[in-house]
């Protein structure tokens, strides 16, 4: 069977989630699956090995036992990827696609069918020859498109089946927003099928699968945990901004139960109010420390706080990176996963490919 390569066109589009919630449920149907990811660039030490953060969750989620260097071959982070592109000019040598081949055949030794999950979009690596293409090319894989719902995503379909050619598999919408059902199922699917896109699936937007935890959160922001690091695995999936005074602050948190209410470390009117409503962690900007009353009402009510360098601006704007992002870390959302694939995406017609 043909590898299959997940690819997208930007980053946090859910290749991962999908690589998780597929692979689970082929190992269901009884086959023995196989999980590749040929650039990492989130290093994180396993054994002597170095791999991506998100690949030591998914070897663990699905219990691989590959060896690490052949599941994650080539590590970039922008220090090597600066490096690999000072000695393309330089040389005009690179080799990392041998790598990779040779990571494949040893990951697809007693495997049914291995997934391959490309870099953070489908042009990453060009330079060096380790494009998603490339990659499909050299692997002989099938490329799945993973897009993330936007208004003109049949043209964005269209450009990545002629991008790859030969090597199209399909397309997978995902975190599409439940409004836009009826324009899905009226117009989108019907071009898809008009375009011969060969259309898997649509997944719409999950509460559970886009929240983060507060510890994931914390750790985002360089953030020191104050209090209550008790409930940093608590998931939130939205915050508040508060820059108001106290009495606007108390009907404007009131609105929004379970957030994360991002004010400056030095308004303590603000940190008070949020603690007054249903919130389930305060974030306090510009370094400042809270006031001893301010911080002994967050631990009475096991509110984790959290202290950030940055000022409220940078804070929202990071935050907004990581929110929607569906984060394996969290193992309330495995069962989400796989009930997802098994409930929106084909992948019967998937397994087909693989044997195309």
């Amino acid at each position: 069977m043909r590898p299959i390569l997940f690819a997208s066109n930007r980053s946090f589009s859910g290749k991962s989630s999908m690589c998780v919630g597929i692979s689970k449920l082929l190992k269901e149907k009884g086959y023995k699956v196989g999980y590749l990811k040929p650039i990492c660039t989130l290093p994180e030490k396993v054994g002597t090995s170095y791999v991506d953060e998100d690949v030591r969750y998914i070897m663990d989620i699905l219990e691989l036992k590959d060896d690490a260097r052949n599941i994650c071959p080539l590590m970039f982070t922008e220090q090597s990827y600066d490096k690999a592109l000072n000695e393309k000019i330089s040389t005009g040598k690179e080799n990392y696609i041998d790598g990779i081949s040779a990571a494949l055949k040893a990951i697809a030794a007693n495997k049914d069918i291995v997934l391959i999950e490309s870099a953070r979009n489908f042009t990453y690596g060009s330079f060096a020859g380790i494009s998603a293409r490339d990659i499909s090319k050299a692997l002989n894989a099938k490329a799945i498109l993973i897009i993330k719902y936007v208004d003109d995503l049949v043209d964005k379909t269209i450009h990545f089946k002629d991008y790859f050619r030969d090597n199209y598999g399909g397309v997978i919408v995902n975190m599409a927003p439940v409004e836009e059902k009826d324009r899905i199922n009226r117009l989108i699917i019907p071009a898809f099928k008009k375009f011969d896109l060969n259309f898997l699936g649509v997944v719409y937007s999950n509460k559970i699968l886009s929240s983060i935890s507060i510890r994931d959160m914390a750790k985002h922001l360089e953030g020191e945990i104050l209090c209550a690091r008790e409930n940093i695995d608590e998931l939130v999936e939205s915050f508040m901004v508060g820059a108001m005074g106290h009495e606007m602050a108390l009907r404007f948190f009131r609105a929004k139960p379970d957030k994360v209410v991002i004010t400056g470390g030095d308004r303590a009117d603000i940190q008070l109010a949020a603690l007054e409503t249903n919130t389930k962690c305060l974030i306090l900007t510009g370094n400042f420390q809270p006031s001893t009353i301010v911080l002994s009402r967050a631990e009475e009510l096991n509110v984790p706080m959290i202290l950030v360098k940055y000022d409220t601006l940078t804070t929202v704007g990071k935050l907004n990176e990581i929110l929607g992002r569906s984060n394996l870390h969290e193992l309330k959302k495995l069962d989400q996963l796989v009930k997802i694939a098994k409930d929106y995406i084909d992948v019967d017609s998937i397994i087909e490919i693989s044997k195309q």
